[in-house]
């Protein structure tokens, strides 16, 4: 029997729909504008340190009703417990609660230790009520199994039901569960003052009653759970869905099917419902007897009131459905992932998927912390129920550029900021607490700096071979403006005022010192230009009064050959020149005299990989930026080893780049356009985050751009170019 049938009836649920449905309109006059964020595509995250080393967490973050945030902290070790703390926005401190092992009561008992706690915390009547998961465990096969203590070691003793009361900093003891099971999942429903669970490895459905303190026991749910072989394997659901307005208890297995749990018959009525699974054709295919991922289930469930329903989260698709429990429905609503894994058409590295689902303040807006293809940062996502929209607010970054990865849990304070627990991996060292950010949607952008042009030299006079096309500049030793005409196929040198002084190389053809199609020009510190002489498929290199000295490459897909060299940069030891091969889709590296080094790259929409690129800049570190002609800019290591990318294609509108230079403070200036044919320069600072941009305008309107170079002072040059108008003009950031 439905729950509906049994409670209000059919036709009350239509009618309630109807009417919730009419005050949508309130409901998108209240939230549209707060929905409408505009992003920098970065986070400024920041840690909150506990000096606690750890490995993880799961679920065990949240903001409860006195203003601070708890929060566990796991461990694996044989001898070391999880950790729990809290964080008090107000005073910014972090305060040590207990080691979960300790307050269990099993400090020194030498048995496996209560390493983790993998569930939400739930708030009620002063108390926060959670539970215990053991963190040894062994991986055989892929397929995580109990962890066999060491000798003179007792096996684990359950997973317990606790609860810590906020008052007097206590935490209790409630229950145990059977069998030396740990406790994976949890939920509550603090109407009837009930817990519910279900244990690791073997699946087994448990009720605590709060109020005659008993445990219940309600036997297997998923064959044999994680703890099976073959047709009995099945990983265990992360995540319980309550019913707050019929008291329905309901969760997932492997094979896409959802029991529920009838809290007025209890132990009579746990059971599939009929005619429901999540396995749909969009989820794809999934073997619920391998382990490794977690087949058809459900990954994390939200309650959203309004509609009376839930929605929740596949694993490694990402794939948001609604769940109607009142009428018997399930749903696919749309992939809810970062913007890079999208557009790349992949899914993220853990085939898990990610556990920080929870809905925003306004009450409307479903908020996700997500992960990406390499797994190597977090993405905050939204989701406006009312409207459909989605939005990636970009990757969170710490002050010093560091992108931290992993986010299994997610809690919204009461100070507008958002927190998870995360980790990042510096020189070897695995650092894991809690971290934060403000809320994009509660919180008020800084103002975005503007530009003035102080300088304009288009059509520059007194020229032998007038310019054709300003399609890039760089300095001189002498801070002199070298131009690269390529239409004209010529390298011209100008003072920073416009002045022409002298042309470098013979002019149009192929013989040494001649260029068809240059596409770019750097200067290093003994003052040698180096040219990329694009259709002659070589790089030119000049003395610094111009004359021919010597080149390399040549045509061809091989190392050291080129089919259309193009952006040019040095290491800042100069040891190494970065060309960028457009139709290679790579980038090519050599040493100043020629000698060939490596590649790095391929062609694709994935990370790490090219879509036409053309520009680059190396940053003070000596990382290297790649600008896409089809977006992003990618950032790697001087190796070459992909590290994140930023300026996706549509951010903010652009979604053409050309060539692009760095500053010595790493900021990236990329040539841009939108799909009306507006240009701009679109500046990044060095964590990736989005700055500004300003329009290259002539008395003729506004000009089309290619790049631009920054001199030491700030002062941005950028090459101009459109029908009739070439040259250059310059830009500073306005006081």
């Amino acid at each position: 029997m439905r729950l509906t049938e049994a409670a209000i009836g059919k036709e009350t649920v239509r009618i309630m729909k109807s009417l919730r449905n009419l005050g949508l309109c309130l409901v998108l006059l209240c939230t549209a504008a707060l929905a409408q964020t505009v992003s920098t595509g970065v986070l400024n995250a920041r840690w909150h340190d506990s000096g606690f080393t750890g490995d993880d967490n799961y679920n065990a973050v949240t903001a409860a009703s006195d203003g601070k945030i708890y929060y566990v902290i796991s461990a694996h070790g044989i001898d070391l417990g999880a950790q729990m703390f809290s964080y008090d926005p107000a005073t910014d401190t972090v305060r040590h609660i207990a080691d979960l092992t300790e307050a269990s009561g099993e400090k020194g008992k030498k048995s496996i230790p209560q390493g983790k706690s993998h569930v939400s915390f739930y708030e009620h009547k002063g108390k926060l009520y959670f539970a215990t998961h053991m963190g040894y465990y062994q991986v055989i096969d892929g397929k995580e199994m109990v962890g066999v203590p060491p000798a003179g070691y007792k096996p684990y003793p359950g997973g317990h039901f606790l609860a810590y009361d906020m008052k007097s900093g206590k935490i209790e003891k409630l229950a145990t569960a059977p069998g030396g099971e740990g406790i994976i999942t949890l939920s509550m429903d603090q109407k009837k003052e009930r817990l519910y669970a279900l244990t690791w490895p073997s699946g087994r459905f448990l009720r605590y009653d709060l109020t005659t303190r008993q445990l219940h026991d309600l036997g297997l749910t998923a064959g044999q759970g994680e703890k099976g072989v073959g047709d009995q394997f099945r990983v265990v659901s992360r995540a319980i869905a309550v019913n707050p307005a019929l008291g329905g208890v309901m969760f997932s297995d492997a094979t896409g099917s959802i029991w529920r749990y009838d809290w007025k018959r209890q132990d009579k009525d746990l059971a599939i419902i009929s005619g429901l699974t999540l396995k749909m054709p969009i989820l794809g295919e999934w073997d619920p007897n391998k382990p490794g991922s977690m087949g058809y289930n459900w990954r994390q469930i939200v309650w959203y009131p309004r509609e009376r329903m839930f929605y929740g989260i596949h694993g490694n698709t990402g794939e948001l459905f609604r769940f109607d429990s009142d009428g018997g429905f399930v749903e696919a609503v749309g992939r809810l992932a970062s913007q890079q894994t999208i557009s790349s058409g992949q899914y993220d590295k853990f085939p898990y998927g990610y556990l920080g689902l929870t809905l925003g303040p306004d009450g409307d807006t479903l908020y996700y912390l997500t992960g990406t293809p390499l797994d190597h940062e977090i993405h905050f996502v939204t989701y406006h129920i009312p409207t459909k929209k989605q939005t990636d607010h970009g990757a969170l970054v710490l002050p010093d550029g560091t992108r931290p990865t992993w986010a299994q849990a997610i809690a919204v304070g009461k100070d507008k900021r958002i927190y998870t627990v995360s980790k990042t991996n510096k020189g070897g060292k695995l650092k894991v607490d809690l971290l934060s950010f403000p809320d994009p949607l509660q919180t008020t952008p800084e103002p975005l700096p503007e530009y003035e042009m102080i300088r304009s030299w288009l059509n520059p006079t007194g020229m032998p071979h007038p310019l054709q096309e300003a399609h890039s500049i760089c300095f001189d030793r002498d801070g002199n403006v070298i131009v690269v005409d390529s239409i004209g196929s010529r390298v011209h040198r100008f003072t920073p005022e416009g002045k022409w002084l002298s042309e470098i190389g013979l002019g149009p053809g192929s013989a040494p010192g001649q260029f068809r199609g240059a596409r770019d020009a750097r200067v290093n510190r003994a003052g040698e230009i180096f040219v990329s002489d694009a259709d002659n498929y070589r790089i030119q290199v000049f003395n610094h009064e111009g004359k021919f000295l010597r080149m390399f490459g040549e045509k061809g897909r091989g190392p050291g050959q080129f089919l259309r060299g193009h952006g040019l940069e040095f290491s800042p030891d100069q040891k190494r020149l970065y060309i960028v091969d457009v139709d290679n889709n790579r980038v090519a590296v050599f040493d100043p005299s020629g000698k060939f080094l490596f590649n790095f790259g391929k062609k694709g929409p994935g990370p790490g990989e090219f879509r036409e690129a053309h520009g680059i800049g190396v940053t003070p570190e000596g990382d290297v930026v790649v600008s896409n002609y089809y977006g992003p800019t990618q950032r790697f290591t001087a190796d070459g080893k992909y590290l994140y990318d930023f300026g996706a294609g549509g951010f903010r509108g652009w979604v053409y780049f050309h060539s692009m230079t760095t500053d010595n403070r790493g900021y990236t200036y990329v040539a841009a356009r939108d799909q009306q044919r507006h240009n701009a320069i679109v500046i990044y600072d060095n964590r990736g985050a989005y700055v500004g941009n300003f329009i290259a305008r002539s008395g003729e309107g506004e000009q089309g751009v290619k790049t631009a170079a920054v001199d030491p002072q700030g002062n941005i040059y950028v090459a101009v170019e459109g029908r009739g108008v070439h040259g250059v003009q310059v830009f500073r950031r306005k006081p």
